[in-house]
């Protein structure tokens, strides 16, 4: 049983204890298909932009933009909708404009950060307000709706008793997955966080990097926007209000590290995962909002904890190694 390395299987083992309770608590209404499908489309948007900022997390940066980006994404794609007819070729042609606006957006943060040095922080929050004066200008500081067929089913179409968006999730994160752990391009990233000048010395153009992951962001960014006016069938300034915390809350829960070089795809994805069962657990159990504070918090510390047992466990290793070596 000492060498039974917990830490390794912290993420399992909370999720099947969180399944469990709610399953002994509220049998009937957990345990069930529909709940299910409900918790993975609550947290899909999370996931889908999750998969793909945590690019930038792993090179130690951070995007504060996210909810402003989101919004302004959504509103792109509906106006353009309604420009252009309202018909399945317009909100084709919305979507890969909207698109277009996330890989502009990162490519913008990308190149201002290493060209000048200036803190991602710094950078991000700056644009945040460009982005959300942009979504203000073209609604008019109003809500748009959006009902056109072809968009909604963006949202709400079901496949096997789950939504589009699941699926939307599944797909984006397992191609972020298979970059980061089956290229070199995801090897380059893991090593520009680790330590960006020895990177550098060893022939990785750190720079490029650090554009493409910002650019990955928010094109993942962007497509969560889509998503998320197809799920509400309407777009505004405040669309995607609370999903930069939200994001950042399921990398850092899944293990993420944001000084950079530690995390990985199915952590954070578990992050977003836990954060909807857990809201999910709460409404089932009628828990009052004046508490759901305190409980968040207090599971969002025990799963930070057992993964900072995975990381000590992982360093003792290391050193145990290297001592070998020397002996």
């Amino acid at each position: 049983m000492k060498n039974i390395n917990w830490g390794k299987y912290s993420k399992p083992i909370i999720l099947v204890v969180f399944i469990i309770l709610l399953s002994i608590l509220r049998p009937k209404a957990f345990l069930s298909l529909n709940n299910f499908s409900n918790v993975l489309w609550s947290v899909s948007v999370i996931g889908i932009m999750v998969s793909g900022t945590i690019f930038v997390f792993l090179i130690g940066g951070i995007d504060l933009s996210i909810a402003t980006l989101c919004a302004f994404s959504a509103v792109v794609v509906v106006e353009v909708t309604h420009y252009l007819g309202d018909t399945p070729k317009a909100v084709a042609i919305g979507v890969a404009a909207a698109l277009a606006v996330g890989l502009l957006a990162g490519l913008l943060h990308g190149i201002i950060i290493t060209t000048f040095h200036i803190p991602a922080f710094l950078v991000t929050f700056a644009t945040q307000s460009i982005f959300l004066g942009l979504a203000m200008v073209f609604t008019n500081n109003k809500i748009v709706s959006c009902t056109v067929p072809a968009f909604t089913a963006i949202g709400s179409r079901k496949i096997l008793g789950f939504p589009m968006p699941v699926y939307f999730m599944i797909v984006i994160a397992v191609i972020s997955w298979f970059v980061l752990r089956k290229t070199v391009f995801g090897r380059y990233v893991y090593a520009v966080g680790g330590n960006e000048t020895a990177a550098a010395i060893s022939g990785i153009n750190t720079r490029r990097s650090a554009i493409m992951c910002y650019m990955i962001s928010g094109l993942t960014t962007a497509l969560g926007g889509i998503v998320l006016a197809s799920m509400t069938q309407q777009a505004s300034s405040s669309t995607g209000a609370g999903y930069t915390n939200d994001v950042i809350t399921a990398g850092v829960i899944g293990g993420v590290s944001l000084l950079g070089g530690e995390g990985t795809v199915t952590g954070a994805i578990f992050g977003a995962v836990l954060m909807g069962l857990l809201n999910n657990g709460l409404n089932l159990l009628s828990v009052p909002s004046t508490h759901a504070g305190l409980v968040k918090g207090l599971v969002i510390i025990v799963a930070v904890a057992f993964d900072a047992m995975q990381h000590a466990d992982q360093s003792r290793k290391k050193v145990k190694k290297v001592k070998k070596a020397q002996a």
